[in-house]
């Protein structure tokens, strides 16, 4: 819709990921979700954040 490719966002996720300004939290279908990792906020992540079963 923004007329990028989308390879360039892949790219720039991953990135982003192995320099730790993302962190990956999960997946649901073809969907990733991420949070802003510690060098983003420049605060130690104290919860790590787990998938809850039982839906």
């Amino acid at each position: 819709m923004a007329g990028v490719p989308a390879p360039h966002f892949s790219k720039a996720r991953r990135e982003l990921e192995a320099d730790g300004w993302l962190e990956f939290t999960h997946k649901e279908g073809q969907v990733k979700f991420f949070r802003l990792g510690e060098r983003a906020t420049g605060r130690e992540v104290v919860v790590t954040l787990h998938r809850i079963t039982g839906y």
